[in-house]
Order: structure tokens, then sequence, then C-alpha cells
């Protein structure tokens, strides 16, 4: 295979080692006691760590000391690298150190390692004094400048100046130079010249300390120590101060990614940035008469059993380079996977790395790279665990969404004022030592009603069912473990609060922690560590502790930082969270046996056989450059202008994203996994990032993606597949969804919930059926007494009404003035109107009316609606003034009418009012199905109207019902056993109502809806003056006699019936969908038994299928409360209304 020819005057004139590690003869001739500069160049895979590695050997072997730089962020691993590759005599040989860690070597041996060094969060809140003592000099930045976003900008800013050598004077300079924004930079030049005498007083910068280290190195610190430099792609002003500080005393070695020295790529090419820096160090070197060296390594050891992933390497590197090989397809050394989500991208590469695990590939020699380690961890945790695979991440760690971190910003909301919200933030935390149903019922409390600050600090006293009516055992028990809690809590809350309030920081944060421990946080916290150790997860129990340890110091940080300064709740929590998002809480050590999941800006594997990069999408991977800190791309090609050497510079994050693509595509020895989430964005599809277009198209790489069993392979991953699957109409049907069953069908018992997911995936689309009739009528008893409600919505749907009645499955409801509350209000009202006014509720005046409804409505509102918000408030005064108009209305119609109220909340039962016994009641219907089943019709009538007519032996009834809504009574509706309340109790009347209504006949029902008004009601309209006297519409079903129907409407205006009048003939005009004779009646009656009995008949047989009833073009599933728990696919097995609109005529 040709090799392109390299730039540089040297190629392999630097040899590898020979087998025993030694160096040979011509290296050891090169090498001299001598302070020299050499360099060790190659591409990615050339073996420059191997080569630099051989030198340490052979150093060690010879008892001579080095010394091995690497960025901070590889110390831990390169000392284990060290150790396995030198052993544990030799290893001793070799001391390694990130420049930071030897600054402070040097500082501790030659002085100034006493002054106490900030931290990144420490650097931000100095920056805040600093900016507060320019009082109002600051004026570009005077809004933000106290917020902790601007000080974490600041800081950013400041380190960046100070990595580029760049002194508050200098920047003051650049702030005068052409194009400069002058206002800007003038002020980030107070600030930072502020910061820098403040900093003087009491602590040094970061950044200041290897720059004080190269001022007091002695050479006597490196003697008979050769020093190696690894894995750095560019060299900062404070490095590069001790980097010439080493150079005159000490034979330093720099590793560095590229292919020689001469850069002919304008500055822009692959490894321009690592050219750069070796013309930079020779410069160096040049300017204090120090000799150098460069050796250039261009054999790619790495792949040298992988043609492919060579050629890749070569493709990366030249864009100009034409591969002599494309991946075998057979078997295929690089593949690509275009996912459909973050998610999918990550059960796939689960998938593929455990089918390899399978054939024999170690999890420690499989890595997966991403660009942004929170886009991936989560949905690859997730996925590994389902996998069992193990993962080590080594990025950063953050305490900021842990439980201590919550809880202490949970305790700063409760300072800024008691809320629900806060509350629960704090109980949500899980550090609050309270039983689990004591917190579940303080958060469904919580969830039921808009409670405020001063209902947090009294008892609970409201239902825990909210406005629902009648308390049952289970609401009086949540309302007395809700109450437990509360007092609990808010004990430590009123203590807290009076203790914290206005204190000064150091106090504040004393008060936080004495909080936290009151709750009982620790007690938790052990509790659950030593749960987590007794099931041998030791790793987990000692991160709980060390999450604890960890949120603690920083609070203890932040006391120390900012003294007896008083601030605010909310600005303590901003610096807070600077605090936690600058933290760093370490990682648990790796496994032996672990897959690796690192970000490419951090990368330094060891061999690694299979690598997986993901989220290749463009803008991502590389990543476009954005903006870091207060300064522009233009703010810093200005300085670069005027000769600042800056290296977050918009150029060198391009040449850094690039070097970071290159590294991550070829790290691996044998395999390359590329893939992307094409929807990651919501979108259809998302392009995948323009560097990968020449490798997949130039290397012809095959496309790639796990079958079904692959990624069902482990139990718990077949579980999830299966999900998925079921969700996908006929899925389950074909050949991926039998693949996953046999992996569960193999192993069940490894699978928790697979029986469940398989029962309901078997019945998905067939009939629905309880199978154990027995335990069912045990639940149901062996008769029905159902209320007309329940019989509608069985009609609606068996499957709602058995999870609703039977199961009892209930969503939680918030206490607000929902439809049923407003109907309530308006039926209590009107029953209590008429029925304590009697006969003289006629004569009333209107004034006298008014008096009555605001009467009526202060009563129940204080019974029954506490703790009411304005926007009730707003609906109760919409539903008084229309209860007045309403009253008037019913006033109107009872004066002229031959029909009079003579019951209202008439109950239809076979059993006596607990409260009033003596109340009177009408027993109900009793039907029977074939095998001895019973079902009664129970319920309240709202109002019933009669008509004595004493000489025809007859009581004409007539049932009146309030409607708040406005649906049309249709007779199709009723034939489907909806919309049939009040016939229901018409018809019951009528066969059981002798006693009370002699010689009772039905005479229809009438739906008075009782509320006109639009759903949408202005605000004037409470205050404007309406119509006096409003009519209110009807709709209904009237026996059709004449005499009947005129005597509830006597001028036959059409106003107190639901019939339209001819103003000529007197007749009526809509009567076929209106009046019905007693023929026909009957027939309606018998139908709506046969409803009844079939529905018995059908419950107790077990038949609960899901087959919603749709009206017109709405579905129940739209508003069903159980429509997650349902396995119903809509348009399958639905039923609609499709006969005539009067299916009772003859």
């Amino acid at each position: 295979m040709p090799l392109p020819p390299a730039n540089g005057p040297l190629r392999n004139t630097r040899p590898s080692s020979g087998p025993s590690g030694h160096l040979l003869p011509r290296e050891k001739a090169i090498r001299k006691d001598t302070a020299m500069l050499n360099f060790i160049l190659g591409p990615s895979g050339s073996g420059k760590s191997y080569q630099m590695l051989a030198e340490l050997r052979a150093r060690a072997e010879r008892r001579e000391r080095s010394i091995l730089i690497v960025p901070e962020q590889f110390t831990s691993s390169t000392e284990g690298q060290l150790y396995r590759t030198l052993g544990d005599s030799l290893s001793a040989y070799v001391e390694s150190y990130s420049f930071t860690s030897l600054a402070e070597a040097l500082l501790r041996r030659y002085g100034g390692a006493a002054v106490p060094t900030l931290t990144e969060a420490g650097r931000a809140l100095l920056l805040r004094r600093a900016t507060d003592s320019l009082l109002d000099k600051v004026v570009y930045y005077n809004r933000q400048r106290r917020s902790a976003a601007f000080c974490e900008k600041a800081a950013q800013t400041i380190n960046e100046l100070k990595s580029a050598g760049v002194t508050p004077e200098m920047l003051a300079q650049y702030a005068n130079a052409p194009g400069a924004d002058r206002e800007k930079l003038s002020e980030l030049a107070l600030i930072y010249n502020a910061y820098e005498g403040l900093l003087a007083q009491s602590a040094m910068d970061p950044g200041d300390r290897q720059q004080c280290a190269a001022e007091r190195l002695d050479a006597a610190f490196f003697a008979g120590r050769a020093v190696y430099i690894d894995e750095f792609d560019t060299f900062n002003a404070p490095k590069r101060a001790l980097l010439a500080a080493m150079l005159p005393v000490a034979d330093v070695t720099v590793c560095l990614c590229c292919d020689g020295e001469q850069d002919t790529a304008g500055g822009m090419g692959l490894f321009s940035g690592a050219k750069n820096v070796v013309n930079t160090l020779k410069r160096m070197a040049a300017d204090a008469a120090i000799p150098t060296h460069t050796v250039v390594l261009s054999d790619d050891r790495r792949h040298a059993d992988a043609p492919a992933l060579a050629e890749l390497n070569l493709l990366l590197a030249d864009p100009a380079y034409t591969p002599d090989v494309t991946v075998d397809p057979a078997h295929p050394a690089i593949t690509y996977h275009a996912a459909a989500s973050r998610q999918a991208e990550a059960k796939a590469v689960a998938a593929e790395i455990a089918a390899r695990a399978r054939q024999g590939t170690p999890y420690s020699r499989m890595a997966v790279i991403c660009r942004n380690a929170d886009q991936y961890l989560a949905p690859l945790r997730y996925e590994f665990r389902l996998q069992n695979i193990p993962l080590f991440c080594d990025e950063a760690t953050s305490p900021e969404n842990t439980a201590p971190a919550r809880a202490v910003h949970a305790a700063l909301d409760l300072l800024r004022g008691v809320s629900s919200r806060s509350v629960l933030r704090l109980l949500k935390t899980g550090l609050v030592d309270l039983p689990d149903t004591q917190q579940c019922a303080l958060e469904n409390y919580a969830y039921t009603w808009r409670l405020t600050a001063a209902d947090w600090r009294v008892p609970f006293t409201r239902s825990a069912a909210g406005y629902a009516g009648h308390d049952t055992e289970q609401d009086k028990r949540t309302l007395a473990d809700a109450e437990a809690a509360r007092a609990f809590i808010m004990e430590q809350v009123a203590d807290f609060i009076a203790k914290a309030s206005g204190a000064p920081a150091a106090a504040l944060t004393k008060q936080i922690f004495i909080f936290l421990q009151a709750l009982g946080a620790e007690k938790t916290l052990d509790r659950l560590a030593g749960e987590l150790r007794t099931q041998g997860r030791l790793p987990a129990a000692d991160e709980v502790l060390r999450e604890w340890n960890t949120v603690m110091g920083l609070l203890d940080q932040l006391a120390r930082l900012l003294g007896n300064e008083i601030l605010p709740p909310a600005d303590y929590a901003e610096l807070f969270t600077l605090l936690l998002r600058t933290t760093d809480m370490g990682h648990i050590p790796q496994s032996l046996d672990s897959v690796i999941v690192t970000t490419a800006g951090r990368m330094r594997l060891p061999e690694t056989d299979a690598v997986f990069v993901v989220g290749l999408l463009e803008g991502e991977f590389p990543q476009t450059p954005g903006d870091q800190g207060l300064l522009t791309h233009a703010d810093r090609d200005m300085m670069m202008e005027n000769g600042a050497e800056l290296p977050d510079c918009f150029a060198n994050k391009v040449l850094r994203e690039g070097i970071c693509f290159y590294k991550a595509l070829t790290v691996a020895r044998k395999y390359l996994w590329l893939s992307w989430p094409s929807a990651a964005h919501g979108e259809d599809t998302a392009p995948a990032s323009a560097a990968l277009a020449p490798v997949l198209q130039y290397l012809a790489v095959p496309p790639y993606a796990p079958t079904a069993a692959q990624l069902a392979a482990a139990p718990a991953a077949a579980l999830d597949v299966l999900g998925l699957l079921s969700q996908q109409p006929g899925a389950e049907k074909a050949a991926a969804g039998a693949a996953v069953r046999a992996v569960l069908d193999a192993n069940p018992a490894l699978a928790p919930g697979y029986e469940a997911v398989r029962r309901a995936a078997d019945t998905a689309g067939a009939e629905q059926r309880v199978e154990n009739t027995e335990e069912l009528e045990k639940l149901l008893g062996r008769g029905l007494r159902i209320s007309p409600t329940r019989f509608e919505k069985y009609q609606n749907c068996p499957f709602g009404y058995f999870l609703q009645y039977i199961v009892k499955a209930a969503p939680r409801q918030k206490a607000e003035l929902a439809p049923n509350i407003s109907g309530t209000l308006t039926h209590w009202v009107l029953e209590n109107a008429l029925r304590r006014q009697g006969a003289a509720f006629r004569d009333l005046t209107p004034e006298q009316l008014e008096t009555l409804v605001n009467d009526l409505v202060d009563e129940y509102v204080t019974e029954n609606l506490p703790g009411m918000t304005v926007r009730m408030e707003y609906l109760v005064a919409r539903i008084r003034r229309n209860l007045v108009g309403l009253l008037g209305f019913i006033q109107r119609d009872l004066r002229q009418s031959g029909f009079q109220a003579v019951a209202f909340e008439l109950r239809i039962d076979d059993r006596p009012d607990a409260d009033d016994p003596g109340a009177p009641r009408i027993d109900p219907v009793e039907l029977c199905d074939d095998a001895g089943h019973t079902v009664r019709v129970v319920g309240t009538i709202d109002r019933v109207d009669a008509m004595p007519l004493e000489k025809l032996g007859k009581t004409y009834l007539r049932v009146v019902d309030y409607k708040t809504g406005g649906k049309e009574f249709k007779l199709k509706e009723v034939y489907c056993g909806l919309d049939c309340q009040m016939l229901l109790y018409l018809f019951t009347l009528e066969r059981n109502g002798g006693a009370q209504f002699p010689g009772a006949a039905a005479a229809g029902v009438e739906y008075l809806l009782a509320d006109p008004a639009p759903e949408s009601v202005e605000r004037r309209e409470l205050t404007e003056d309406g119509d006096p006297t409003p009519s209110y519409p009807m709709n209904g079903l009237l026996l059709d006699d004449e005499s009947v129907y005129r005597a509830m409407d006597t001028k036959g205006t059409g106003e107190f019936v639901p019939l339209n009048f001819n103003a000529k003939t007197g007749k009526v005009t809509n009567g076929k969908s209106t009046l019905a004779d007693e023929a026909k009646l009957g027939r309606i009656r018998d139908h709506l038994d046969g409803l009844l009995i079939d529905m018995a008949a059908n419950l107790y047989s077990g038949k609960i299928d899901a087959e919603p009833l749709c009206v017109g073009n709405k579905s129940p599933c739209a508003y069903c409360d159980f429509r997650t728990a349902c396995a119903h696919r809509d348009g399958e097995h639905e039923r609609t209304i499709t006969i005539k609109d009067d299916p009772f005529a003859e």
C-alpha cells in the first residue's frame, strides 16, 4: 500500500526499540546528557507513545529517572498505564505530572505553595467582588454585574486572557486599537485590574501558579531526569513559561500528532495547529541556544492488520488522498448506522457491543466516543444496563443534580417564600425522613389543593378528595398522613426561616446544614447506603455518601469565600450553582473489564479494538465553534491582529475540532462504528456531519443495523424492545417480534413484568375478557346497583367502566370548579330555593330572588368550596348571576303551568339515606338476566313536577333536570344507552311511584339548559345589566297528548317546553323528535330494560372489551382517563351510531 509523501526533513531517523525495549545503538548516540529539545512526530497510530514508553523503559532499566507530563485529565490513566507497561520496580523511576501538579511540586520545594489557589468558582466570586468595588465605573456590564452567569463568563474570560499572557494593561491597550469595542474592552480591563488587586491580597489565580513555578524553578529539580511531554495539541502562555524554564536545564521530548514540521496547508490543515506548536517551541529553543532534534514516524502500526482503517487514517490526514482499499462488506472494519433518535442510537450501540463481547472481545477493549457527554451518557447508561454491559465514564461529574444539591436549593427557595413548589421540591429530594405513605399523601394533597403560604402554616382540614363530596375512609387516612407530614416539615421550616432570614452568608450556610440535619437528611442517606451495601451495590453506596460530603464541602467553601456578606437567597443560590457546576466529584475507579465512554475532547484510550463514534451530526461533531466567556470572535481577531496569541480564537477552535474528529476515527485497531441520530432535533431528518461524506463515499462504508435478536439479546433489553414493537401495528406477528419473544420465553424469570407484557401483546386486538369470573362475581355481588351515569359509562366503553367502577382506578383530581362542581352548585341552589320557599317562591320579587340566590350561594361556598382562587371566584360570580335569571325563568314557568314541583332531590334507592333515613324514596325497578343476576338503577332526581287528574285516577309526572352544558337530546343516542338518565328515572316513577303519586303516568322529561351563556364570558358581563327576563332553551321528550303538553305551556309560546308551535294554527311543528305516544314510550322503556339486562349478562360473563362508542366524529378515548392503560388502538373495534334519527318509530 503506497504512502503519501511526508512533510519534514527527517523520516524514521529514530527507529523503534528492539524486542527487549532497550534503545538501539544509534538512538543511544543521539541522546546526550546536555539539554536538548526532541520531537517525536507522527499521525495517529504511528507509535509515538510506544516510542516514548520504550525510551522511558530503557532509562528506567539504566536506573535513570524521568518525568512524564500529560494533560490533567490523563494523569490517573497514565499512572495506570505506566504501571502496566513498566511493572512495579521500573515504574518507580518515572514520575507522571500534569503542568498543574508539576507547578505545585516546584512551589512546594522552592516556596509559594502556601499561598491558597482559587478554584474556578472562587475566581468567579472574587470577580464579583472586584466588579462591586468599581461602583459606578461599571457601565457596560452594570445590569448583569452581580449575576452568577456574568461572574462565570468573566472568570472564563480572565482564564483565557491569562492563558494567552494578556495582562490588564495589555487589554487596555487593545481596547484603544482601531476596530475594537472600546467601551466593552476598557471595562473588562478595569475589572481584570481590580481582580488582580484583590488577588494579590488573598490568593493566587490557578493560571498564575505555573508562571510562578517557572520563575522559581531550580536546575537541581531536573538533575539526572529527562522530561517527556505527551498528548498535548497546544501550549498556552503559562505552560510555555514552564517549558522555557525547563529547556536550559533538562532534556525535553515532546510528542505531537502531525506528519512533519512543514505546514503546506496555509495554517488550516489538519495538523497545522501541531506544526505551529513545533515551530513555536523551536524558536524558544533557538532563543535559549538549545539544540533540537526531530523524528517523524510514518508507519501506521495501529492498523497493520486492518487495511480499511489504515486507508481511513490516510484519507483523513490528506483529503486529496485516493484510497486503494475499500471496506470489505463481508467482514466490514467500518460500518455506519443512521438511528431514529439518540436513544435508538444508544440501543443499537449497546446491542453491537454485547454481540462483540459474546464473540470474545473484552469490554475493556471497546469504547464509545461522543462529542458531548450530556447528550449521550443517560441513554447509554440505560441501554448498557439492559444489556448487562459494564460502563466507565471518565468525564467530569458535577454534583449539580444530586439530591443534597437539590435540597440546598429547596431550602433557599423556602427562604424566598413558602409555596407548594418549594415544599415539594424539598420533599422530592428523598432526604426528608418521613414514611413513604406520608410523603405520597402530602404530594397528592398539594396537587389537589392550590395551597398558599398561609395554608401551609396551619393544619390541613380540607378533603383529600377535593370538591368531590363525601370523604371515603381512604380520603380520611390521606388527610391524616398529609397533615402529619406537613406538621413535621413546617416545624423545621419555621425554625429555619426564623434563623436564616437576613443572616450573613456564613451564618446562612450553617443554618442550611442544621435544617437538612433536622429533616433527617444524613439519617436517610445512611439508611440508603446500608440498603445498597446489603444488595451488594458497594460503588452506589459510596456514591451516595460522596455526594453528601461533596455538597457539604461546597457549602463550607462558599461560607469561607463570602464570610459575613449579606446576600439575597436568589444571589446565594446562583453562586452555589456556580460552585456546583465547576466541581468535579471524581470517579469511582474503573473496573478491570468495562466499556469506556468518553468524549473526543478528552479521550485517551488504551489499546482499543472496537470504537463506537456516536453523534456524528453536522454542527455537533465536529462541533461548530461558539463564543465562550465575554469575548466574541471579532474581539479575539482584533487582539490577534495586534499581537496577542489567543488559544481560543475561532481558527484554533476549528483546528482542534478537526483533530478531535481525526483522533476519534483513527483510535480503533480493528473495528469502527459511525452513527448519528437522524431525528435528533425533532425534524424528519438531520444531516450527518459533512466530514463523514468522503469517508462513507471513498471507502464504500456499508450501512449496518443490529437485528431484533441482537437488540433483544439480554432479557431486560428484550422486554424493552418488545414494548417498542408492540406499539407498531402488525410488528408482533413479524419475525422481529418472534425473535424477541424467543429470548424472553427462554428466560421469563430474568425479565420481571414479561408475563404481563406478553399477555397484553397476545390479547392486543383481541376481545378483552375477565377469565376468572368467579372472582369477578365476588367483586360485583349477585346484583348490580348502578346509576344512570355508570350505565352510560358502560355503553360508552365497557373497559372504561371496568377500570373506573370495578377496579376503582382513579386519576388525581385538582380541587377546582370543574363542570360537575358547577352543576352541583347550580342544582343545590335551585333545589333549596324551591324547597325552602315552597308556594311562596312564585311571589318573590326580583330583589328577593337576588337576595335568596346570594344567601344560598354563600352558604354552599362556605360549606363546600374552601380555598377558592381568583379564577374560581370569577366563575362563582358568573354562576351567581345566571342563577338569578334562571330562578326568575322557573318562577314564570310555575306561575303559568298546570304542572307544579312536588319533589326535589328525590332518591331512587332500595336503601334508606344514611344521613336522613326518613327521607322519601322510590324503590328501583329490579331486572334479571338469564343467570339470575339482578340489576337496579338508583340515583337522585333533581325535580319532579306533577299534574294530578283525580277524575281520571292519574298523576302525570314530568322529570326535570338542569343541564349546565349545551348537549342536544337525540333519540338515536338514547337507543345506544346514552343521554337516558331522565328517561330511566321517569320509567321508574311510572312503575314504582304509585305510592307517592297515585296513578303515576309518564308525561315526559325536560332538560332545562341552566346556563345559556357561551362558554367564554367577558368580565364586563359581571357588571353590565343583562336581560331582566332571559330565556332558557329546553330539550326533552314529552307525552304526545295535547292536554298534557299544553298544561306545561298554557299559552303555546314554546318557552317552557321543547316544542315549536305554529303561530297561526298552534300546531306543534317538531313533534317527531320531541313527542312520543304511550306505545312509543313503552318501546323506549323496554329497549332500555334490555340494554340493562345485557349489561349485567356481559359483565358477569367477563366481557369488558374496549369498544368505544363514537358519537359523530368524537371518540370517548379522546378524553378518557384510562387511555394510557388501555390496549385499544384508534380506529379498531370502535362502534358508531349509524341508525336513523328516530329508531323507536313504528
